[in-house]
């Protein structure tokens, strides 16, 4: 029975062997045609200043004209080093995405060498209702406590002290989440300034427009008397 099939047949198996061994030899054309090259990527998503462990890596294979030209081959270059910017899950780690050192990073390298970090507490109600994010600008408002903070102001007891701050970061509270001020980038003598102002009254934060330019905030900004 099987013979008499075979024989009935015989043309249209011949056919079907001689296209599966056609597809089969394209197929390996094709693949050798393509080079690839191992490139190293985040095994999950590694948020910034994180010390990359082996399990945190892994090696992939992609076609090499996919492959960017600052991209890490081996795990072991990646092993030790600390991200500088948070990294997803398969994308290619660049030598630019992680730093070598000792110690490891934090917010000051989001800062020039000529700016100081320093933090302003704000309750939300202060701080447009906690709703500042890293990145805005933002003024900083002084009310003073009493009328006896407010002697070098004259009558003055409410001031602009600092325009178009820069935040770096917002600070909540870790028990409760509720948010407590924030970090922000300004010359060391404004730091100073800003630690009179935070010792003898409240600071309030007011957001500045995103069309607002971004140009250095001035170590003594403009003035505005509330009487």
């Amino acid at each position: 029975m099987l013979m008499t099939l075979l024989k009935k047949h015989r043309l249209l198996l011949l056919a079907l062997i001689l296209g599966l061994s056609a597809f089969l030899l394209s197929y390996s054309a094709f693949c050798v045609c393509i080079k690839t090259e191992n490139v190293v990527v985040p095994a999950r998503n590694l948020e910034p200043y994180h010390k990359i462990s082996r399990s945190d890596v892994r090696i992939i294979e992609i076609p090499a004209g996919a492959v960017h030209e600052r991209c890490l081959h081996k795990v072991e270059d990646a092993v030790g080093k600390y991200t500088v910017s948070r990294v997803f899950q398969g994308e290619m780690l660049l030598d630019a995405h992680l730093i070598s050192g000792e110690r490891r990073p934090g917010i000051s390298m989001e800062i020039g060498s000529e700016e100081r970090c320093i933090f302003v507490p704000a309750e939300y109600q202060w701080a447009v209702g906690g709703k500042v994010n890293p990145g805005d600008l933002v003024d900083l408002v002084w009310v003073g406590k009493s009328a006896a903070h407010s002697e070098d102001y004259g009558s003055v007891h409410a001031l602009t002290v600092l325009s178009n701050a820069r935040v770096i970061e917002t600070v909540t509270d870790e028990s409760s989440g509720e948010f407590r001020g924030v970090v922000i980038a300004c010359l060391p003598i404004t730091c100073e300034k800003l630690a009179q102002c935070i010792e003898s009254g409240s600071i309030y934060l007011c957001l500045v427009p995103w069309s607002t330019d971004e140009h250095d905030s001035p170590i003594d900004a403009e003035v505005w008397p509330i009487r």
